[in-house]
């Protein structure tokens, strides 16, 4: 199985109006290189291999007891690893794959700092492990990024107990909001909104479809455009807070 060893990010984390422009940029650089305009659902593995220029592979990867990992990233290969072992996951969930390869890509278009990955170390080749992103899942929560300088054994143990294999909340934050703005850009979203009532379920299903990104993914990425409103706890459907806070004030 293939081992995926912990790197460091890039420090600086992007605004979600940044990572708009950033997605928005490599949709267009696509369309200009294709001659073709992007429509639902984004050719995905094209834009990552055309304009990101990562490979794709499958391998399985080396999990810990109670963790997850989907895919990873292999940045000195330019390369996204996807987990065979979650072939039947993959094949359950549709959607789950597509979201995991936008997660990697959201990794290296946004957080490794590229510039030192070809940088002569102090150490020895065979004893530096490469520079690689995973993307893992431990009870449901997504993806842990870090960078490996050189370290040793003792200090591996330590920072991989410390880690537990998770995300930083904000780094996950980051990544997710750039797999959510590459799979559905807001101008296709609005466009959608002509013809489909997001206070249908029915209707949401069908973009889903069309977008070919799981539900949870679709609105999520909906609420966050301010284009639909779930009341905790509820499956109610409305176009935003304050419809339901008016729908509220008629009982």
């Amino acid at each position: 199985p293939k081992i995926l060893t912990p790197v460091f990010i890039k420090s600086s984390l992007q605004t979600r109006s940044k990572i708009e422009q950033i997605t928005e940029q490599r949709i267009r650089k696509y369309e200009k290189k294709s001659g073709r305009e992007v429509t639902f659902p984004i050719p995905l593995e094209q834009i990552v291999e055309q304009v990101l220029e990562l490979k794709f592979d499958y391998d399985e990867i080396e999990e810990r007891p109670g963790e997850k990992i989907l895919g990873g990233l292999l940045p000195k290969e330019r390369k996204i690893l996807i987990n065979e072992k979650h072939r039947a996951l993959f094949d359950k969930k549709p959607g789950l794959e597509r979201s995991t390869i936008g997660h990697e890509a959201g990794h290296w278009d946004i957080d490794i700092d590229r510039t030192i990955l070809n940088y002569p170390t102090l150490f020895d080749s065979s004893t530096v492990p490469d520079c690689i992103y995973r993307h893992t899942q431990n009870s449901g929560t997504l993806a842990k990024i870090l960078k490996l300088a050189a370290v040793n054994d003792k200090a591996n143990k330590i920072y991989q107990k410390l880690v537990a294999g998770q995300d930083a909340p904000e780094v996950r934050s980051t990544v997710d909001k750039y797999q959510s703005a590459l799979l559905m850009p807001k101008w296709l979203i609005i466009e959608a909104k002509k013809n489909l009532d997001f206070t249908s379920w029915k209707d949401l299903y069908e973009l889903a479809d069309l977008a070919q990104v799981t539900i949870s993914n679709l609105t999520v990425r909906l609420k966050k455009l301010g284009l639909l409103y779930i009341p905790e706890g509820s499956k109610e459907l409305y176009h935003s807070i304050s419809e339901y806070n008016g729908q509220g004030e008629l009982f």
